[in-house]
């Protein structure tokens, strides 16, 4: 994906899990490292970004083939390993 493209016009879940990381990186350095309130507020509109993303992404692939088992183990497991119940349940899902 290009830089210059909207993730929302051109949602991707992987982009979205990426980029929801990375929200919860800036988050955890705004709660241990920074006592900047900057860093807490960029975390959160970074996930927020990114669950919008996510959620656009699944819509965009409602009705399309998504049975895979191994993948969704994954899914599960990373989701899990960062916090975010999304892929959780996305990863259930494709169980």
């Amino acid at each position: 994906m290009a830089s210059d493209q909207n993730p929302i016009e051109n949602p991707s879940m992987l982009h979205g899990h990426a980029a929801y990381v990375a929200g919860a990186a800036k988050e955890a350095v705004g709660n241990y490292v920074s006592s900047d309130p900057s860093w807490k507020s960029s975390a959160t509109e970074t996930k927020d970004a990114a669950i919008a993303e996510m959620r656009a992404a699944k819509a965009q692939s409602e009705g399309e083939p998504g049975k895979n088992e191994t993948m969704g183990k994954v899914e599960e497991k990373l989701g899990g390993a960062v916090g975010c119940e999304g892929m959780v349940g996305e990863g259930k899902e494709r169980q």
